[in-house]
């Protein structure tokens, strides 16, 4: 073949996982999504291609969610980690009980008190 010249275009499998060669602003990136479409439970699913990370000391990120994998799952342990020093200023979350839990427990005792009854 004379006069062809292979280029070599990176391809991925979904056309949202492309990273665009031309410089976008941050307000350009968060519009962008990886996917739109229904699941088979058909629900509809939007993935944002770039995520927005507002850094303590006032930086401002767009994070590619293949690229920038590992710097989002960082973000996001950072915040949990935060998220447990907060104080609790409300009084929510300082009782230990799960209430739920309780009444599943007291409902499925009171069904099985007859059949216990009944064989014994």
């Amino acid at each position: 073949m004379v006069g062809y010249t292979a280029v070599r275009i990176p391809l991925t499998a979904n056309p949202g996982d492309r990273i665009a060669k031309e410089p976008q602003t941050i307000e350009e990136k968060a519009k962008q999504l990886a996917v739109s479409a229904p699941d088979i439970t058909g629900d509809y699913i939007q993935v944002p291609a770039y995520f927005i990370v507002n850094y303590p000391n006032g930086e401002t990120k767009a994070l590619h969610h293949v690229r920038d994998a590992k710097a989002i799952s960082d973000a996001i342990r950072q915040m949990r980690f935060e998220e447990e020093d907060w104080p609790k200023a409300s009084g929510e979350g300082q009782h230990s009980s799960n209430l739920t839990g309780l009444i599943l427990m007291l409902i499925l005792f009171l069904m099985a008190t007859p059949i216990l009854i009944g064989i014994f």
